[in-house]
């Protein structure tokens, strides 16, 4: 064989070699397009859900405050009726001295006294005694 011939062979051996690895990068280079693509879209789809979340959690946020307002004006106006109906009570156990008795033993019986101590504390009869620990003892 002649010198120019083998280099010939040589030299169609390598572009052969190197038009296949070309090849070979080219279609790996395609897959990977390929992959970048769809996660580029995956990522355009994730962030139009995060976008959309993130407005119902503000839609959600905006409601709850407006329930949270709504909520402490509610409290606000429990604790101004009871504040009320406590200085009515108070009132009429001022206006009626008979109640203060029986206020009095209400209060007597709470703190766990006797009913011979609520006898004698407000000098009430047996049979009321017991008709107001029967009372109280049914409100709890």
């Amino acid at each position: 064989m002649s010198f120019p011939l083998l280099l010939s062979l040589l030299a169609l051996i390598v572009s052969v070699v190197c038009l296949t690895l070309l090849i070979v990068l080219f279609k790996r280079y395609n897959t990977q397009l390929e992959t970048n693509a769809s996660q580029n879209q995956v990522q355009i789809e994730l962030s139009k859900k995060v976008n959309n979340l993130t407005e119902e959690v503000h839609e959600i946020r905006s409601g709850n405050y407006g329930v949270i307002n709504r909520f402490k004006e509610l409290v606000q106006q429990v604790d101004n009726l009871q504040t009320s109906q406590q200085s009515l009570a108070e009132n009429l156990v001022e206006q009626d001295p008979q109640s203060r008795f029986y206020s009095k033993g209400a209060k007597l019986i709470s703190q766990g006294a006797s009913l011979e101590d609520v006898m004698r504390e407000c000098d009430m009869p047996a049979a009321e005694a017991e008709l107001l620990f029967s009372l109280h003892n049914n409100q709890k």
